[in-house]
């Protein structure tokens, strides 16, 4: 009798584990997942990305324009373009960072699993950014479940662009207070540039692929917000006013 009740007991431990550890349900097929992952392939992210390739593109021209007049000795034009630059900069981070604000936001309601893209360290130009996502990126390792990988990789990314705007601020303080050393921080500008695109593309694929997970409330409600988001600032817009 004794057996029976020992078997019994083996039975319930057996069962419980396999509850706990999920054993044998069915793994999600891949057909069931999210269709669209890139920005220019998924069209409910068609219009964010658009308007953030546009203020990208805006922000090159004018960095291009500052170097060309710095190197033709015109100092108050290229002043007057880096301001042109800074302003467009500020609308370009404040964006970025509502949107990495709102995936976070909407992480909980996705219901595939999400892989986040590896960060290289390397690709960054600049020692902050670059010096924070090598000591912060090993973390994801360690984390197991996918919604809270993907959500520790938005903070890492809200945290740099943070981190990239701290330092424009420093270099345009600088320039304000002292104009001798305009020549020593344009270079330093094109570096933080490189990575503000870098991270700008890296918040947008984060971002797409989230999408394509949501349900359709949640997805509508996202895109709304996102909508208003890019209204605020629209790039699109304004040039569409002016025609």
């Amino acid at each position: 009798m004794l057996w029976v009740i020992e078997f019994g007991s083996l039975l319930v431990v057996a069962f419980v584990l396999r509850r706990v550890l999920h054993m044998g349900q069915k793994a999600p097929s891949q057909e069931s997942g999210p269709r669209f992952r890139r920005p220019r392939n998924n069209p409910a992210c068609l219009p964010l990305a658009s308007e953030i390739e546009a203020h990208t593109a805006i922000l090159g021209v004018v960095l291009n324009d500052v170097i060309a007049e710095q190197g033709s000795g015109h100092r108050e034009a290229c002043r007057t373009m880096l301001n042109l630059f800074d302003s467009e900069r500020e609308r370009l981070v404040d964006l970025v960072i509502s949107v990495q604000n709102l995936s976070l936001k909407y992480i909980p309601s996705v219901q595939y699993p999400l892989e986040p893209r590896k960060l290289d360290p390397g690709a960054f130009l600049s020692k902050p950014v670059s010096e924070f996502i090598a000591g912060h990126v090993m973390l994801e390792e360690f984390v197991f479940r996918s919604k809270l990988r993907f959500q520790l990789h938005l903070r890492l990314l809200r945290r740099a662009s943070a981190l990239l705007n701290e330092s424009f601020e420093v270099i345009r303080h600088d320039l304000s207070a002292d104009s001798i050393l305009f020549d020593c921080a344009l270079p330093q500008i094109d570096v933080l540039f490189h990575d503000l695109d870098r991270l700008t593309k890296e918040t947008l694929l984060g971002f797409s692929a989230e999408l394509a997970g949501l349900p359709d409330q949640e997805k509508k409600a996202m895109v709304a917000e996102v909508s208003v988001l890019t209204s605020r600032n629209s790039v699109l817009s304004t040039a569409s006013a002016q025609r």
